[in-house]
């Protein structure tokens, strides 16, 4: 990051925060409603999720040789997610019917334990190949 564009998000950072701090104390001062302060948490989840996506964007248009291995990442993430979708089942069993609404939210949070289960599985198996490949080198 260039250090003109980083000055300036330095001085972006400060100025949220201190907006941040000044609504803080002036609705703990009864000054301001609670409904001000869900506004700002909007604005500022909104401006964080536009820098999590446009910045990585940009440092991809900038190394697009780094570009590869994420986007690598994110098909393989991808097809994770859809082998746990094509394993998932629909059930509704009545123990969990008051915390699942229906047969599609069921699938939804079975494919999300599937691919936890596959991720954590991958993980530690790349845990124990690094751990054993370094003991033959």
């Amino acid at each position: 990051m260039s250090e003109g564009l980083s000055k300036i998000l330095n001085i972006v950072l400060y100025a949220l925060m201190g907006v941040s701090a000044l609504l803080g104390v002036l609705f703990y001062a009864e000054v301001i409603d609670s409904e001000l302060l869900i506004y700002w948490c909007y604005a500022l989840f909104g401006l964080g999720t536009l820098a999590a996506v446009v910045f990585p964007i940009m440092h991809m248009i900038q190394n697009p040789k780094g570009a590869k291995s994420a986007l690598i990442g994110v098909v393989a993430l991808l097809v994770v997610f859809g082998i746990s979708y094509a394993l998932a089942g629909d059930e509704m069993t009545a123990k969990y019917a008051n915390f699942i609404s229906g047969p599609e939210a069921s699938k939804r949070v079975s494919m999300g334990l599937i691919a936890f289960y596959i991720l954590a599985i991958g993980a530690i198996g790349v845990t124990v190949f690094s751990g054993v490949s370094k003991l033959f080198k």
